[in-house]
């Protein structure tokens, strides 16, 4: 069951609200304090008091069903809380480390090893595969002027990503990272960031307006390690938070960037209490709630009030935690060739899947969240099927294929 907080205070909103339930195709109730009646009666709903606000409940789990309604009570001015409605400019903003995977493919005659440019970074790649699938997204982040920062830049309008928040600074070099595969397509990184131009933003040069028009805000933990872009981040969290935007967060663990374990822990920790949907991996339970077991370190989060969890398992799929409880979706037969960006691709596919939905978080039911989650798990499956993250980041037609039911 669905519902929703209305506001009834004129007779012609209690004839609006009963139009728009004659139109549903499910039972609709309407709840006033200890009264409950059928929102398709207009002499029950005029029964009761005027006032300023009930629940409106729709015996339904239709996406398509709920999102109608929800639009209909917004163009009548029904809705207590108009944010249900997605009237953001972007669906998904993200800030953070932009940068160069130099990724390891293959040898020389005489054994050295190749290394290829790809564009990079977590929050870059989570955006380009959420705009692969349709999201308008934005990037806010530092990149140099140099040639590795304009290919960046490049890339990401490319792919449909909105670059007016990347920055390009002639001061700091662009961030690399090398990337060494094994045979299983695992990955062992090294980076050049010392300092890379992603550190260095800082919270004055933060484009408020598009902070402002995010429907969801989405950042790491590569963007905590070092100052400025330690305070950049907070600032920015709080105030998209302050506009209405829900907050993503992937820690998204890379030792050598971090001074020690215990500084990491400390830090990537700090962002729990102003996150509502976080992805971890089953390398990072530990480390963010000192928990071994899916079950234990989701309910870990979930009491320190994030929303929504989802804690990736590889091959084996994902396991999705809310208040009501915990669920294990398995993924998708796959031909790993690199898992480089799988677990962004997973993160993007869910986001966008979630953006197109106008429902507020407290809205949000473990059963409805299922079938993002299958999506998102279609998508990763077929990002390690290729080379590269942003790259191997696949098109709406493959997902289609892939994960029946998504259009």
């Amino acid at each position: 069951m669905f519902q929703i907080e209305v506001v009834l205070n004129s007779i012609t909103h209690a004839k609006d609200l009963v139009s728009i339930a004659e139109g549903t195709p499910c039972e609709v109730w309407l709840h006033c304090h200890r009264y409950v009646v059928n929102a398709k009666s207009l002499l029950g709903v005029l029964s009761l008091p005027f006032m300023e606000e009930a629940k409106l409940s729709l015996e339904t789990e239709d996406q398509q069903v709920i999102d109608e309604v929800l639009k209909r009570l917004s163009t009548f001015h029904l809705l207590k809380d108009e944010s249900a409605i997605n009237d953001k400019a972007y669906d998904l903003v993200a800030l953070g480390e932009i940068l160069i995977d130099f990724t390891q493919e293959g040898v020389t005659a005489s054994g050295q090893k190749i290394f290829v440019q790809h564009a990079g970074g977590a929050p870059a790649n989570v955006l380009v595969a959420a705009s692969k699938l349709g999201s308008k997204t934005a990037f806010l982040g530092k990149v140099g002027t140099d040639a590795h920062g304009r290919f960046l830049k490049t890339t990401l309008e490319a792919e449909g990503v909105e670059t007016k928040g990347l920055i390009l600074d002639s001061n700091f070099f662009t961030t690399l990272a090398f990337v060494e595969l094994d045979e299983s397509g695992e990955r062992t990184f090294s980076f050049a960031r010392k300092p890379g131009a992603d550190t260095q933003i800082q919270k004055e040069e933060l484009p408020l307006e598009i902070l402002k028009q995010s429907r969801i805000f989405h950042v790491g933990s590569l963007s905590l390690t070092h100052q400025p872009s330690y305070e950049t981040t907070f600032y920015a969290v709080k105030y998209a938070k302050e506009h209405g935007a829900m907050i993503s967060y992937d820690p998204n663990y890379r030792a050598s960037l971090w001074e020690s374990e215990e500084i990491a822990k400390e830090v990537m920790r700090q962002m729990i209490p102003y996150t509502d949907i976080m992805k971890i991996s089953e390398v990072e339970m530990e480390l963010l709630t000192d928990q071994s077991t899916p079950e234990a370190a989701a309910t870990c989060l979930i009491n320190q009030g994030v929303q929504i969890v989802l804690i990736t398992l590889g091959k084996d799929g994902a396991y999705l935690y809310t208040e009501e409880g915990g669920q294990l979706i398995p993924g998708y037969l796959s031909h790993v060739i690199d898992t480089t960006g799988a677990g962004d691709a997973f993160l993007g596919g869910f986001l966008h899947s979630l953006s197109q939905h106008p429902i507020l978080m407290s809205q949000l039911s473990l059963k409805g969240l299922t079938s993002h989650v299958r999506l998102a798990n279609a998508v990763a499956s077929l990002c390690v099927e290729q080379m590269g993250a942003i790259p191997a980041m696949p098109l709406k037609e493959s997902v289609c294929k892939r994960f029946i039911g998504f259009a």
